[in-house]
C-alpha cells in the first residue's frame, strides 16, 4: 500500500488543529489516522494530535494480523479508550478544558477495507469506474437536519450551525461508534480528509481532480491539487488529507510513502 499525509493550515486560520498519520503494525497491517480538533481555539491541536498517538501506539503493540471480527473489536475498543482519555486530559488540564476532536481511521484486513470515524472528518473511496463514493455519514447537527427534512443539502452548505458536530473524541459521554467494511475489490483509491478539504470542494470537483491525474502515479501532486483547490475556493479551515493506493490482497503487504 502506498500512503501520503499532507496537511495545510488554509488560509483564515492562525494555527493548525488537524493531525493526521499512519501506523504500520508489527503484522504488516497499516491503520490510517486523521483528526481534526474541536472547540475553537480550546487546545483542539493538543486533541488531535493525542487521539491519534494514542491509537498509532496501541496499534503498535499488535505483534500478530488481526482477522476481520478481530479488528473491527480493536477498533471499537480503541475508539471507546481514547474518548476517556481525551475526556480526562480535558478534565485534568485547565488549559484543555472542553477540547475534543473527529477521528476517522482506516485499515486493510484480507480484502476488506475497515473505516471507523467519529465526527465529520470523511472518508471517500474512488473506484476503477472513476466514481468518488462517499463511505462515511456526517455526525453533524446540519446531517441530522437533513436526515430529518428540517433542511435540504443545499441549504445545509451554508448553515451557520453547520461546522456543529453531534460526536466527538473527549465527549464525557460513551460514543456510538461506527465501523464499517468494504470490498477492495474495485478500490483504486481511498481519500480521509478534514471538513477543510470537502467544505470548500464538491464531491464532485473533488472526483473530477482525482481523475484529471489519469493513472494516479503521483499521490503527493493529487494531494497538493486538493488542498489547492480548497485555498482556491477560500481556504476557510485547515485542510488535511490522507490518499492510499495498492490494495494488495495478500498474507502481507508493503507499506511505504
Amino acid at each position: 500500500m502506498e500512503i501520503v499525509v499532507h496537511t495545510h493550515i488554509g488560509k483564515k486560520r492562525t494555527s493548525n488543529q488537524d493531525y493526521a498519520d499512519y501506523f504500520v503494525s508489527p503484522g504488516k497491517q497499516a491503520l490510517l489516522i486523521l483528526c481534526d480538533g474541536v472547540g475553537g481555539n480550546l487546545a483542539g491541536d493538543v486533541a488531535s494530535k493525542k487521539t491519534t498517538e494514542f491509537i498509532g501506539q496501541h496499534f503498535l503493540t499488535l505483534k500478530d494480523p488481526l482477522d476481520l471480527v478481530q479488528m473491527k473489536d480493536w477498533l471499537q475498543v480503541i475508539m471507546s479508550q481514547v474518548n476517556q482519555y481525551i475526556s480526562l486530559e480535558a478534565q485534568n488540564n485547565e488549559d484543555q478544558h472542553g477540547m475534543g476532536t473527529t477521528l476517522v481511521l482506516a485499515t486493510q484486513v484480507e480484502d476488506q477495507l475497515l473505516v471507523a470515524h467519529v465526527g465529520d472528518s470523511r472518508a471517500y473511496a474512488y473506484n476503477n469506474q472513476g466514481q468518488l463514493i462517499r463511505l462515511t455519514d456526517d455526525h453533524s447537527l446540519v446531517n441530522e437536519l437533513i436526515r430529518s427534512g428540517q433542511i435540504t443539502p443545499e441549504e445545509g452548505i451554508n448553515h451557520p450551525r453547520r461546522n456543529v458536530v453531534t460526536q466527538s473524541i473527549g465527549q464525557p459521554v460513551d460514543l456510538k461508534t461506527e465501523v464499517n467494511n468494504f470490498s477492495v475489490e474495485d478500490l483504486r483509491l481511498l481519500l480521509l480528509c478534514s471538513d477543510g478539504l470537502n467544505t470548500m470542494v464538491s464531491d464532485e470537483e473533488i472526483q473530477a481532480i482525482i481523475h484529471s491525474t489519469i493513472d494516479l502515479s503521483d499521490l503527493d501532486y493529487l494531494a497538493d491539487r486538493l488542498i489547492e483547490a480548497a485555498n482556491e475556493a477560500g481556504g476557510l479551515d485547515n485542510i488535511t488529507l490522507i490518499l492510499a493506493k495498492e490494495f494488495r490482497i495478500s498474507g502481507e503487504e508493503e507499506c511505504h510513502d
